[in-house]
């Protein structure tokens, strides 16, 4: 039975796109094995970019899938598909995730948004399915089920065994009005379990939100977007406090100039509770928005044929969301970081911001530099860790820990590797550490100068011909053979003078004192 079920509900349907097409296809229905399958082909065509994990699982094994887009500090959530039906929510999040991630990896433009920027700054993070349970049931009915519960499952559905018109999670509790947000005074609540309306016995107690509570308070994100069906109106506000009713107000007009959704008034918002974004607007003192897609037609899931004009609707909304709450971030997380230039053996490194220093720490971009010194890298986004290899040997670091290992010895760094707008940042000594390049920090100005470990070759030993000895003659003693002394090497030329950049720290001339800072290799501890 456990094998009929995993093919039953893991199984995707066939593809109808030609080969070299998009993954995501939403003319097909949106089942939980083709979101499997898909976000598993959309991670490994972008790797760079796309990360994805179950963030729980729910009664019947299923798992809650998360997808991260971008490589940014600050984070944005979207999510679908809490309500069983309305998988068409699924397929939008998909389709946002694939469509900004070709843009990204085709370096262009996405309806006039610079995917690289945003994305470089933002990471979006996407549950397309937050009910996999409860929308497996509502696709394709009892088959997906142990027969041991069809029984119970008939019941909730008022003795029906046609389940199109499902809502719940496959234990008859509503997913949405489950949040701990006004959850005692909900009204017009079953006392029971049910296809819909039941908001169990108390709240946070469904695994889907169990796993969206622990998951939020784990990505941090500055603003959250829940999408449901159906209607083509907004909910922007829940009880929202004064104070931040100005900034929740403008985002949700610039959310309906995009989709043309009409915004649900507070007053009659107020009486809700229960939901996603009620408990994100409540407990977190930040914007959620609720956008419920389409056109209502009846108990049941909106059309395939509706995704055409919500896409249409809601193609820019993921990367607006995104530079929004990049600058609600910025604005909570005020750097002292201060751009200092690099020369690399006295030529400047030109890079957008190739070193800073913050709080005494110069950090460099990792990437011109191994480059230079001929690594060859890779990104692991797993681990968010990267390995060099290159013929100074192997380096591999990670973000956030200060250990790193270099030619296979662990070694403690200065400040552990860090993410600056979408960019990954080193400690300056790590360069120095793995190569052996000479490094020279000025105080007065923060430069750093980087000079290339010069590769001596072995002195070549003199040849001395080998000639036998002539077996009727006893050996004759020769004098010892004089070897010359190698000639020794001519100065170093020296450097050229480069050019003076305007509004750019130059090395200092010769004679100007500086720390110099040999490259060796620091072991734990000391």
């Amino acid at each position: 039975m456990a094998l009929v079920l995993l093919v039953l509900t893991l199984a995707p349907a066939g593809r109808s796109q030609a080969a070299g097409a998009n993954i995501v296809d939403p003319s097909v229905t949106y089942t939980y094995g083709v979101l499997t399958r898909d976000i598993r082909e959309l991670a490994a065509k972008y790797p760079d970019i796309i990360e994805y994990k179950s963030i729980g699982k729910t009664l019947y094994g299923r798992d809650i899938w998360a997808v991260g887009l971008g490589t940014g500090s600050a984070t944005v959530f979207f999510n679908g598909s809490h309500h069983a039906r309305e998988w068409l929510t699924t397929t939008l999040n998909m389709q946002m995730i694939e469509q900004y991630a070709a843009a990204y990896a085709e370096n262009r433009n996405f309806e006039g948004y610079d995917v690289r920027d945003i994305l470089g700054k933002t990471k979006i993070w996407f549950v397309p399915m937050v009910n996999p349970d409860g929308v497996t049931l509502q696709q394709t009915g009892l088959q997906s089920f142990p027969a041991s519960v069809h029984k119970a499952l008939i019941a909730m559905n008022d003795g029906s065994r046609n389940f199109k018109r499902w809502k719940a999670n496959a234990q008859g509790v509503d997913p949405n009005r489950q949040y701990d947000a006004n959850w005692e005074e909900l009204v017009n609540n079953y006392y029971y379990p049910h296809w819909m309306g039941h908001k169990g016995t108390a709240p946070m107690t469904a695994r889907e939100n169990k796993a969206m509570i622990a998951f939020t308070y784990e990505i941090d994100p500055e603003i959250a977007v829940s999408y449901h069906s159906a209607g083509r109106i907004l909910y922007w506000n829940f009880r929202t406090p004064a104070a931040n009713v100005a900034r929740d107000k403008r985002l949700a007009n610039i959310f309906t100039a995009f989709t043309g959704y009409s915004q649900v008034s507070p007053s009659y918002n107020s009486n809700g509770g229960g939901g996603y974004t009620d408990w994100f607007i409540q407990k977190l003192g930040r914007p959620a928005f609720t956008p419920e897609i389409g056109v209502k037609t009846g108990e049941t899931n909106l059309p395939l044929s509706a995704f055409r004009e919500e896409w249409r609707r809601n193609k820019k909304i993921g990367l607006w969301i995104a530079q929004e709450g990049y600058a609600l971030w910025a604005e909570k997380n005020k750097t002292t970081v201060k751009p200092v230039s690099v020369f690399l053996d006295g030529k400047r490194i030109e890079y957008d911001l190739a070193a800073f220093n913050e709080e005494g720490a110069t950090y460099v971009s990792y990437k011109p530099l191994l480059t230079s010194f001929g690594y060859k890298l890779k990104w692991e986004s797993a681990a968010k860790s990267v390995t060099a290899t290159g013929d100074y040997g192997k380096i591999r670091f990670t973000l956030g820990k200060k250990e790193a290992e270099i030619n296979g010895k662990t070694v403690t760094l200065t400040a552990a590797p860090r993410l600056y707008e979408g960019v990954i940042y080193v400690p300056v000594r790590l360069i120095s550490q793995a190569t052996g390049a000479t490094l020279t920090v000025y105080p007065d100005t923060g430069a750093v100068s980087i000079k290339s470990p010069v590769r001596v070759a072995p002195d070549p030993q003199p040849t001395v011909p080998n000639v036998p000895a002539e077996p009727s003659e006893p050996p004759v003693q020769e004098p010892p053979v004089e070897i010359p002394t190698p000639t020794e090497p001519g100065p170093e030329p020296s450097t050229p003078t480069q050019p003076e950049v305007p509004g750019e720290v130059q090395p200092p001339a010769a004679g100007s004192e500086g720390v110099v800072i040999p490259g060796t290799i620091v072991e734990p501890g000391a």
